[in-house]
C-alpha cells in the first residue's frame, strides 16, 4: 500500500515515465520504440515542472479549501462533540526526548482546543494511531498538547488505533456514546476536509456534521515571477491536493 500511494503522486508518475522512457530509449528494438522512449522521458519533465508551479498549485488547493467556511461563534454554539482527526507525528527517540506534532498537527490542535473552548460541546475527541507498536499514537501526543493548552482530561476522549480517515471516524463511533441528532465538529485541515465530510456523513448518519477546517494554504502569488518559478513548495501543494482528489475517488469506490 506504501508503494502505491508514492506512485500516486507527481513525482511518483516523473520517476516511472523517465524510467520506463529509459528503458525504451536504450533497450527498445527500432528506432520508433526508442524516439517513444525519449518522448516519455520529456512528458515527465513537464509533468514535474508543471506540478512545481504555482498556478497549478494554487488551482488544485483551492478547488478543495474553497467549499467549507470556518465555522461562525453562532455555530460553535450548537455543536456536542468535536473530533480533531490525525495529523502526524514526530516520535520521542533519536534526538528528540518528547515527540512532537507534523507540520499539521499545530493548527489542528490549536484551533480545535479554541474551537472546543467557544463551542457548547462537551466531548473534545482526539483520533490518529501510532506508526510503529512503540511510538505514541497521534491522538496521546494531542491530548498531551491540549491539556497544556488548559482542556480538562476528563473532557478529552482519545481513539488511538486508527490509520486513516475511515478507521478515524468508524473507530471513534464505538467510543462515543450511542446517540443520534449530535451536531459533530470535525477538525482538519482545508484540503482534507471534503473527504473528512463524506466519511464522518457515512459513519454517523443520523447526526449533522459541522465542518471546522483549519491550515488553509491557498496563497497565489501576485508577482508575475512568483506565478511562473517552479518550487518545491509548490510541487508538495500540488501532491497534497492531487493525493486528496485520488483519495475522495477511492474511498468512493471501495466505500
Amino acid at each position: 500500500m506504501g508503494l502505491l500511494k508514492s506512485l500516486a503522486t507527481p513525482l511518483g508518475w516523473v520517476l516511472f515515465l523517465v524510467a520506463i522512457g529509459l528503458l525504451m530509449a536504450r533497450l527498445g528494438r527500432g528506432k520508433r520504440t526508442a524516439r517513444f522512449g525519449w518522448w516519455l522521458i520529456l512528458a515527465g519533465f513537464v509533468v514535474l515542472l508543471a506540478a512545481s508551479l504555482e498556478p497549478v498549485a494554487s488551482g488544485l488547493v483551492y478547488s478543495l479549501e474553497h467549499r467549507y467556511a470556518v465555522p461562525t461563534p453562532e455555530v460553535l454554539a450548537t455543536v456536542d462533540v468535536i473530533a480533531v482527526l490525525g495529523c502526524g507525528v514526530y516520535p520521542s527517540g533519536t534526538l528528540r526526548q518528547e515527540a512532537d506534532l507534523g507540520e499539521e498537527g499545530y493548527p489542528r490542535v490549536y484551533r480545535g482546543v479554541q474551537y472546543f473552548k467557544n463551542s457548547g460541546a462537551d466531548v473534545l475527541a482526539f483520533c490518529g494511531g501510532r506508526d510503529w507498536p512503540d511510538e505514541e499514537s497521534e491522538a496521546e501526543v494531542m491530548r498531551t498538547m491540549a491539556v497544556s493548552l488548559g482542556v480538562a482530561e476528563d473532557k478529552i476522549v482519545i481513539e488511538p488505533t486508527s490509520c486513516n480517515t475511515m478507521e478515524n471516524a468508524a473507530n471513534l463511533a464505538k467510543i462515543l456514546p450511542k446517540a443520534e441528532g449530535r451536531r459533530i465538529g470535525v477538525v482538519t485541515s482545508a484540503t482534507h476536509m471534503m473527504r473528512s465530510v463524506w466519511v464522518f456523513e457515512r459513519v454517523f448518519p443520523h447526526d449533522t456534521i459541522v465542518p471546522m477546517p483549519v491550515y488553509f494554504t491557498y496563497d497565489p502569488s501576485r508577482s508575475l515571477q512568483g506565478r511562473i518559478r517552479p518550487s518545491v513548495g509548490n510541487l508538495e501543494k500540488t501532491t497534497v491536493a492531487l493525493h486528496e482528489w485520488i483519495g475522495v475517488l477511492w474511498y468512493a469506490l471501495r466505500y
